[in-house]
């Protein structure tokens, strides 16, 4: 906890990858200061406070009934509220919408997010000025180049071609800010869909700069 009065708030709200899963050890998570949201606490200093809020297998909107925790909107409103309030909040996710078990597509997938962020505005808008928004559409879902791949996460492969120019689409219409990390990470090295250490460090890198120049 950052005890700084005036320190700025940021909220991530994410799935494995900002929880900090290793690839192929999804049981395990990296320490603090290698996942990408504590590179971003290191980097911003004591003028900001990152507040992380990551769980291994959250979707957007969509359920799965064997395991409903992990259904974001589900639990959203207990998370903004439990956090509130709050300067800025990045949401980085689509990569569990992305499964075999869901039968999903690109554009259902940015419907989802556009439902999410309408439910998080139409919540916080009693509450004062609304926070900023930062829409970050994870890196791309590969075929690995070692190492065996999960076939849950296939369909994500064709979707992923389609999803950071629908997400972009839906931070625009909703007047958020945007950013791919595909642009700068790339997921041949490691399982497929997690991130590794250096890719961390990329992500709470670049959300740092967004940051500073912002807020």
């Amino acid at each position: 906890m950052n005890t700084n009065p005036n320190a700025k708030n940021i909220l991530c709200y994410g799935d494995s990858n900002t929880w900090g899963a290793i690839p192929w050890n999804r049981k395990d998570r990296l320490p603090a200061n290698l996942r990408w949201t504590g590179v971003l606490q290191d980097l911003l200093g004591n003028e900001y406070e990152v507040i992380e809020e990551g769980l291994s297998g959250r979707t957007l909107v969509v359920n799965n009934p064997e395991r409903p925790r992990h259904t974001g909107i589900t639990h959203l409103e207990a998370i903004i509220r439990t956090h509130r309030p709050f300067d800025f909040m990045a949401i980085m996710l689509g990569t569990n919408d992305a499964k075999s078990i869901f039968n999903l597509n690109s554009k259902d997938i940015a419907n989802h997010l556009e439902q999410t962020i309408e439910f998080i505005q139409t919540k916080l808008k009693d509450f004062g000025p609304l926070p900023i928004i930062l829409v970050i559409c994870p890196p791309a879902i590969v075929i690995p180049s070692i190492g065996k791949f999960d076939e849950t996460m296939r369909p994500g492969v064709a979707i992923f071609k389609e999803l950071p120019d629908l997400f972009k689409q839906v931070a625009q219409k909703m007047h958020c800010g945007y950013l791919n990390a595909g642009d700068f990470i790339s997921l041949e090295n490691t399982d497929g869909y997690h991130l590794s250490s250096e890719d961390h460090k990329k992500l709470g890198m670049k959300i740092a700069e967004l940051i500073k120049s912002i807020i």
